[in-house]
């Protein structure tokens, strides 16, 4: 029962999360004088149970002259071990049926958070983008995200038509920094 009321927590909370894409303040780095532009978090997957739920962020960075592509995995009570490297392609399929492979830069294990009522699993995947993928993500449509895993499962998100478009926005944002 406690977990129940906990998902419907969950969901008061999602639904109450305002979606505006914005830049965030930029960051310079202290050494290099790097500055680092950022978009805020965008909700592009969800999916929710009873007791679980399956959520999947992006947001774009541009880091000095570099473009990266950051998705957010978030699972509650969902699968617990696993790892995403450079060797687990994430596909990145859209609405005219064409895919794009992307490796993740940077990936890691998942970091599992512990609490009296849930297990929420939430892990963060760097992609580096080359020019070709920059112009593909602002001119198409994302209709599938498959990300590869070591220890679990594929990760499989269907992209609903309202947030098909959303990375291009935050394309379009970090593009005139």
């Amino acid at each position: 029962m406690k977990k129940a009321y906990l998902t419907i927590i969950l969901l008061a909370c999602i639904a109450a999360s305002v979606s505006a894409q914005k830049l965030e303040k930029p960051n310079i780095d202290k050494i290099k004088g790097d500055t680092t532009w950022q978009t805020s978090d965008e909700r592009i997957y969800t999916q929710l149970g009873l007791v679980t739920a399956r959520l999947l962020y992006t947001h774009m960075e541009k880091i000095g002259k570099s473009y990266v592509l950051v998705l957010k995995i978030d699972n509650m009570n969902g699968p617990r071990i696993f790892s995403i490297g450079a060797e687990n392609i994430t596909n990145i399929k859209f609405t005219d049926n064409s895919v794009i492979n992307l490796s993740p830069t940077v990936g890691g294990d998942s970091h599992v958070t512990y609490n009296t009522e849930a297990n929420r699993i939430i892990n963060l995947v760097f992609y580096s983008l080359e020019k070709e993928d920059i112009e593909t993500l602002r001119t198409k449509s994302i209709s599938i995200v498959r990300i590869a895993t070591t220890g679990a499962a594929n990760f499989d998100y269907e992209i609903k038509p309202k947030n098909a478009d959303l990375i291009k926005k935050e394309l379009d944002l970090i593009l005139t920094k």
